[in-house]
Formats: C-alpha cells, sequence, structure tokens
C-alpha cells in the first residue's frame, strides 16, 4: 500500500490542493456556498488533509526537509497548550483549529517537498489557476450585476442576511465579503501577470481581460484595504524592477506605474460613477435609499474606521490577562464575557478584525512569537534572494510575485482576520507560497548545470590547486588533513567513497593563508568564513569556487555555499572540551533546524532543544564562531597541538612540530603537500592499521549533495 501511495504521491496532493482550492472559493461565492456547506465535502477533504499531515509526518519525515517547518511545529505545540488550558471552554472549534494547523503545517506548506520541481510548480500553478478560473467567474457575473444595477439581499448558509449585487455604494455582486474578494483579486491580478510572458499568445487576450474584470472589481468594491494594498503593490513593484535594472529609465518606469494604477484607479471609478448618474431614475425607482456614487455610505469622519479602532482597542484589554497562551480560537467569547462581560467585543460580538491581534488574542506571546518569527523569516529570505540576484543580473518573476502575495497578505492582516483561523484562502495561500518558495523557488538553479561526482572532484582539486599556488608564492606551509591525508597515503588520491578535500596549518599559517587569499582577489576563487559573512555557520573558513552551488539537508540559512577546500587551524593543545562542546552546540542552535540538532538518542530531551531553536535562531552564529576561535587560540606551552574547535570522544592531539616539516606527494594527477610525520598524525587519528581497507559498512560517507555550476553565457 505505501508502494502505491508512493507512486501517486503527486496526483494524490493535486487532487487535495484543487479540492481546496474549490472549497474555498465556492464558500466566497454565494450561489457555491452548498458546496462547502455540505458535511461530506469538508469531512472527506479534512481527512484527507490529515491523512496527507500523518503519512509526511511518519513516513516521509518532511520536517527534516524544510526549513523554517520548526516555527510552525511550535506553534502547534503551543496552541495544543493553549487549548488543554481552557478545555472546559469551545473545545469542539479548539478540536477544528488544531487539525487545520496539523493540515496548513504537515501538508500544505511541505507539499512540494516529495516531489520534483516540475510537478511542484504544476501543482503551484493548478492551484492558482482554479482560484482565478472561479474568483473571475464570479467577479465577472457581479460585473454584469453592476451594469444591471442588482441590488438585493439573501441568506448566506450560515443563515445570516447577506448584502449582494449593487448596493448601498458598494458593489457585494454574488461574493460573500467584498474586502476579502477583493484581496483575492488582487492576488490573482499579481499572479496572472508573473505568468503573462509563458502563458500562449492565443491566452494571452484572455489574461488581460481577467486581469481588467479583477482590477474593476476592486474598485467598485469600495475596499480601502485593496486600494491600499493595489498601491503598495504598485509601489514596491516598481522599486524593485528600478533597482534590478538600475538605470534612468527605471526611474521614469516607477513613477509610471504608479502613475497608471492612481489613472486606471479613477478612470474605473470616474467612468462608473458617470453611469450611475446617467441611470439615476432606474436607482431611484429600485431604491430610494441607494445613494448615487461609489462613495462609501457606512463610514464618517467620526468613525472613518468602521468601528476596527473601538474593536482592536477592546480586544488589547484582555490579551494582558492571559498573555503567554490566550484565549484559544474556539473559546474566546466564554471566557471573555466571564472576564468582562461588557466589553465592547462581547458586547457586539465582534471578531477582532486584525490577524495580528487575533493571534496575540487566541494563542498569546508565545504563539505571536512563533508564527512571527516564521513569517518574518520567510519574508526576509526573500528580500536577501532579490538583493542577491540584483548581483547576478536576474529578475525571478515567480520569487517577486509571491513577494508582492506576501505582502498584501500582512497589509490586509492590520484590517481583517480571516488568515489562520479556520481554512482560509489566504491562509492557503501563505503556507503554500512560503513551502514553494523554500522547496524550489529559492533552490532553482535554472542557470546551472548540475555536477557528476567526478565533476565535483574536479572543481575540488581546482580549488586545491588555487590554494597550492598561492602558498607557494607567499611561503605558507600548508599539508593535507584528515582523509584527504589519509587518502594521499593510502590511495594516492581521493578515498573512494569520499569526495572532499580539507587542508590543515598551524593558526598563524592559518591567518596568513586567508590574508592571501583575500588580497588576491581572484575572480573565480574566494574565502568565506565567519568574519565576512555573518551567515556562514562554521568556525574555520573554506575556500571555494564562485561559479557552484551545491544542495544540503544541514545548513538552513539563506547562504549559499559552493564546491570547497575545508581549512582547519591548529592550535596549540589545551582540555576546553567541555567549554568548546557548549559553544559548539550553541552554534549549531543558531543555525540549524531540527535535522541539524536532532539527537536519535535523546528522546525527550529533543522537545527543550526544539523550544530553545527560537531563541538561538535570533542569536547571530558569528558571537559563537568568534567565541570558539578566541577559546581555541589562547597560547598554551604543552607540547602539542590540535583542531580544537569541535567537540570530542577522544583526544586527536599530535606534537607541535608535526606540521612543520612537509614533503611532496601524489594525489590523483596533482603533487600537494603532507607533512613529513604523516604516521604519527594518522595513527593518532585513525589508528595503527589506517593503511588496512575498512569493511563496506565501516566506511563513513559524506551525505549525498548535489552540485551545481554556473552555465557559460
Amino acid at each position: 500500500m505505501l508502494k502505491q501511495l508512493e507512486k501517486n504521491y503527486f496526483k494524490i496532493n493535486l487532487a487535495f490542493i484543487l479540492i481546496v482550492a474549490v472549497y474555498c472559493m465556492c464558500g466566497l461565492i454565494v450561489p457555491l456556498q452548498f458546496i462547502s456547506a455540505n458535511k461530506i465535502v469538508a469531512g472527506g477533504m479534512t481527512l484527507l488533509g490529515i491523512l496527507l499531515a500523518t503519512y509526511n509526518l511518519v513516513i516521509k519525515k518532511v520536517y527534516l526537509k524544510i526549513k523554517t517547518i520548526e516555527y510552525l511545529l511550535l506553534f502547534f505545540a503551543f496552541n495544543i497548550i493553549t487549548s488543554i488550558l481552557v478545555i472546559s471552554y469551545g473545545y469542539s472549534t479548539n478540536i477544528k483549529n488544531t487539525l487545520i494547523f496539523y493540515i496548513y503545517f504537515l501538508t500544505v506548506f511541505p507539499i512540494f517537498t516529495g516531489i520534483t520541481r516540475e510537478e511542484g510548480k504544476t501543482l503551484y500553478n493548478c492551484f492558482f489557476y482554479m482560484v482565478t478560473v472561479l474568483n473571475t467567474f464570479g467577479v465577472l457575473v457581479s460585473l454584469v450585476q453592476f451594469v444591471l444595477l442588482k441590488g438585493y439581499r439573501v441568506h448566506d448558509y450560515k443563515g445570516l442576511y447577506i448584502r449582494q449585487g449593487f448596493i448601498e455604494s458598494r458593489l457585494f455582486g454574488i461574493l460573500a465579503s467584498p474586502n476579502f474578494l477583493s484581496l483575492v483579486s488582487l492576488i490573482v491580478i499579481i499572479f496572472l501577470a508573473s505568468k503573462i510572458c509563458s502563458i500562449e499568445r492565443n491566452y494571452r487576450y484572455l489574461t488581460y481581460t481577467a486581469i481588467a474584470l479583477n482590477f474593476i472589481y476592486i474598485v467598485l468594491s469600495g475596499s480601502r484595504t485593496a486600494f491600499i494594498c493595489t498601491i503598495l503593490v504598485s509601489v514596491v513593484y516598481a522599486f524593485v524592477m528600478f533597482y534590478q535594472k538600475g538605470n534612468v529609465k527605471s526611474i521614469f518606469k516607477v513613477i509610471l506605474a504608479i502613475i497608471v494604477v492612481l489613472f486606471s484607479y479613477k478612470a474605473v471609478n470616474y467612468t462608473s460613477e458617470q453611469y450611475l448618474k446617467f441611470n439615476k431614475e432606474r436607482i431611484e425607482v429600485q431604491d430610494k435609499n441607494n445613494n448615487l456614487s461609489l462613495e462609501r455610505t457606512d463610514t464618517s469622519e467620526e468613525n472613518i474606521s468602521n468601528n476596527r479602532f473601538a474593536i482592536w482597542k477592546s480586544t488589547a484589554s484582555f490579551i494582558p490577562k492571559k498573555p503567554i497562551f490566550g484565549y484559544s480560537g474556539g473559546n474566546w467569547y466564554e471566557i471573555g464575557k466571564k472576564i468582562n462581560p461588557d466589553e465592547y467585543i462581547i458586547r457586539e460580538h465582534y471578531l477582532t478584525h486584525n490577524g495580528y491581534l487575533e493571534i496575540l488574542f487566541y494563542n498569546g506571546l508565545t504563539g505571536f512569537a512563533t508564527m512571527g518569527v516564521f513569517v518574518l523569516s520567510f519574508f526576509v529570505s526573500m528580500v536577501k534572494r532579490i538583493l542577491k540576484e540584483k548581483k547576478e543580473e536576474i529578475v525571478n518573476k515567480e520569487a517577486l510575485s509571491i513577494l508582492l502575495m506576501i505582502i498584501v497578505i500582512l497589509v490586509s492582516n492590520l484590517f481583517l482576520s480571516s488568515t489562520f483561523y479556520g481554512i482560509s484562502l489566504l491562509g492557503m495561500i501563505l503556507f503554500l507560497t512560503s513551502g514553494y518558495y523554500y522547496s524550489v523557488v529559492s533552490s532553482d538553479k535554472k542557470d546551472y548545470r548540475k555536477l557528476n561526482i567526478d565533476e565535483i572532484k574536479e572543481v575540488e582539486l581546482g580549488v586545491m590547486d588555487y590554494i597550492h599556488k598561492i602558498c607557494q608564492e607567499k611561503g605558507i606551509n600548508y599539508t593535507l588533513a584528515y582523509g584527504s591525508l589519509l587518502g594521499a597515503v593510502r590511495h594516492k588520491g581521493f578515498i573512494p567513497w569520499d569526495d572532499d578535500l580539507d587542508i590543515a596549518l598551524k593558526r598563524q599559517e592559518y591567518d596568513r593563508l586567508y590574508e592571501a587569499i583575500q588580497e588576491d582577489n581572484d575572480k573565480i576563487y574566494k574565502v568565506v568564513s565567519w568574519e565576512n559573512d555573518a551567515r556562514y555557520p562554521y568556525p574555520f573558513y573554506r575556500v571555494y569556487d564562485s561559479r557552484t552551488v551545491y544542495e544540503n539537508n544541514y545548513i538552513q540559512n539563506d547562504i549559499e555555499l559552493g564546491i570547497c577546500v575545508d581549512v582547519f587551524p591548529f592550535d596549540d593543545y589545551k582540555d576546553v572540551n567541555k567549554e568548546i562542546t557548549k559553544l559548539d552546540m550553541c552554534r549549531r542552535l543558531s543555525v540549524y533546524t531540527l535535522y541539524g540538532i536532532r539527537n536519535k538518542d535523546a528522546g525527550v530531551k529533543n522537545l527543550t532543544r526544539y523550544l530553545l531553536l527560537i531563541v538561538f535562531r535570533l542569536t547571530r552564529v558569528k558571537i559563537w564562531n568568534k567565541r570558539l576561535n578566541n577559546c581555541s587560540k589562547a597560547s598554551v606551552d604543552s607540547g602539542y597541538i590540535d583542531y580544537l574547535m569541535e567537540s570530542k570522544r577522544y583526544s586527536t592531539k599530535i606534537d607541535s612540530k608535526s606540521l612543520d616539516k612537509v614533503i611532496d606527494s601524489k594525489f590523483e594527477n596533482r603533487i600537494y603537500r603532507i607533512p613529513q610525520e604523516y604516521d604519527h598524525i594518522l595513527t593518532t587519528i585513525y589508528g595503527s592499521d589506517y593503511m588496512e581497507i575498512p569493511s563496506v559498512e565501516k566506511r563513513i560517507q559524506h551525505d549525498n549533495f548535489v552540485a551545481y555550476i554556473k552555465k557559460e553565457k
């Protein structure tokens, strides 16, 4: 059965994501609400989502494969604690929300980790095309209602008496909420604009028509939130394009883009106003109280926020009473009524109308901090991506469109509370786009060529040739180290099951080589360390080929590491193992995800580590690397040296003069330097039988990684 599930994994996930898209959109289009209100549809979708999440958790172990998921898992854990603390109230809704988070975090967010890149793009596009088709259908019918000047009221599936068509100076149409749907329309426009160049010519006019229809609806909906988001998105898009291009013409494009959006908005508004005045008599016959303009009739100068300020103030008054874990999404009203029944939101039974206050209110500071760090990390990662691509003269339209969508969600959450709790289209978009970005967009290597193992080794030898040349020119004493030294002595090259190169130098020579490579400023070969890049996670430095990058499951930050040679400093030996172990654990916590710090034998102790993640992720790894270096560099006349910046199970100290004298040694088809006292060193590290070939089960291999090199233009 598991084989069949794995074989059809993509198809099952595609079906699920399309079902959710249809479910969410049907809930927003009033004549179609009977579909999302159907308990069999909702239950079947939820069950499929839970089964996929469980499969992803237990079988695929997605928590090891995608960045920042640890914050979502912490939020999930804190939400369970909140629900338990207030279990006597609203438990059914709390269970429902917990299951929804389970689906969001372990089905939707990591959905792209278990499929190929091309399948991921197909899934992502299918979701947004489904949303686009259904939303544009709803918008088209709504615009027809505006032209016909139809305005009426109906009961929705919850029994609420709601407005439809053009009524009270706003176009509700057949949509449940003009505020929410106008934001969906804006997201649809952003998605279609990013795809316009890749759409077949025959369908482009249809795409332009869909963009125009959705834009017109945004104007006629009267949503000030959507208007603010539209202007902000236009400004951000224009400035990003100006930043990427970096020329004078781009300044005019920035100004032009903003003018075009404002002009189009005003043009639609003006044309609609004239149409309303032209049909004045018809409107008065239908509804004498209907306003003959698009000016909002539900606000005034005294109440410009439409009661939102009062709602926010009232909500905020409850937060200090349960600041850590909050009230939960299922019972805030019952608990709030018990604490202060006369408070405004209790008396009027209002929702928070602010996504950020909502999390603070429902899940307290713990939920707010974990979700906040997740969203902030995602947003910062995208901004860094844009800055990096500026240097490479690349404009990544997918990354830019995701950034603009997230801006819409983040800004709209200042005024709406419809993202995190309950199956929400904006929630789906947030977690789907963030997962797509981490798993597909940020790791996109379309400008790179994949390297095989022989090519990887050849690149490493190129880096080593460069180091050897610099050391000869500057009179720097280096030697091959660890597996590379063993490979040179035993195999005259790479150990057959190994694929990396290490060198070692005494601290003074180590510092000289670092300075020499920086001064040389080669176009291809560079040096990276915690000193010149705060994101770099290791206490030693690397010399790498800047044309290359590689992927692995360990380092969970935005630095792209190239194929390299590791350079290790050997310092005067002193027994600092306990202190180094503590510092190195802090270093790991500040840069690794669950995969990097997980200890399969630690049991419940891992929970403590996971909780510490949110603290250590906010600290700079540079702090710990600096302390590791300072701890190791302290001068001690012990007669021994060693690489000290790691925890050790046993001593690997060697005679302090072991690296002083070096000899030439064959390595593949090159000649590199090894210590004359190689036997003493290898015996100390690997034992006296180091020349014997180990059995297959004892051959320690580095985890497989995929490496790429930039294509030549």
